[in-house]
């Protein structure tokens, strides 16, 4: 039974991961478009683009600050308005020294992890949540109406949102992490085939425990993210009519 319910849990995860990847490229895709079209000018549309995800940006670039400022990595310039760098957006940028890859992949870390600690907090700490599978919706249905239910819940509605669509890393965040994916994988191998036999089972509960916690999150994510889509798609419409 334990098995099974870590398989569910491992799907559900992936599921809720894949349609929350989805929806949120398709949303920003529609977003940027629906801006440029009431804006009919690429420069007014980038900066609304930007001022409307501006918590999560703030929050994503603090985060690399204080990462390297805790890591003792040399922070040179703070960049908080948006351009556009040949086909991307950059809506935000801190300039560091090179350090090693441990440190920069952590520092390039830094916005996910503040970003769903946030997410946390916004939709309750430590939800009641059900042991596996898809039942790991239920958490997210909760903290939705939680919210909805609290003061102010149209703003901390937003604040999800912005933080949700700014938090994860961009290419050059990611730089650093496949050489230490790598090492961390190599070590991992080794202590598995070194180790006690019952290690494999006791991090294979702590995988599983972690994502039965982020999958409510992510959910909550897509119960956001996917009404919004829906209204940019019908704007989009209408705009193009």
């Amino acid at each position: 039974m334990a098995e099974r319910a870590h398989l569910e849990t491992g799907l559900a995860f992936l599921l809720t991961a894949g349609l929350l990847y989805l929806t949120q490229r398709a949303l920003h895709r529609n977003l940027q478009l629906a801006l440029h079209r009431l804006a009919r000018d690429p420069d007014a549309a980038l900066v609304l683009y930007w001022a409307l995800l501006f918590p999560g940006v703030l929050l994503h670039e603090l985060s690399h600050w204080i990462a390297a400022l805790l890591l003792g990595i040399r922070r040179y310039r703070f960049v908080f308005w948006p351009r556009r760098m040949g086909g991307r957006i950059r809506l935000g940028a801190v300039q560091l020294e090179e350090g090693d890859p441990f440190r920069m992949s952590l520092i390039g870390a830094a916005p996910l992890l503040t970003g769903i600690g946030v997410i946390a907090l916004m939709g309750g700490a430590e939800p009641s949540t059900p042991s596996s599978g898809l039942a790991l919706w239920a958490s997210a249905a909760q903290a939705l109406q939680g919210l909805l239910q609290r003061e102010g819940g149209g703003a901390l509605l937003y604040l999800l949102f912005a933080v949700g669509n700014a938090m994860w890393p961009s290419p050059s965040d990611r730089a650093a992490w496949p050489a230490v994916g790598i090492a961390g994988g190599a070590l991992l191998g080794l202590l598995l085939l070194a180790g006690p036999r019952s290690l494999l089972p006791a991090l294979a509960g702590v995988a599983v425990h972690l994502l039965s916690r982020l999958t409510p999150l992510f959910a909550l994510l897509l119960a956001v993210d996917l009404p919004v889509l829906i209204l940019l798609l019908a704007l989009n419409w209408l705009l193009s009519r």
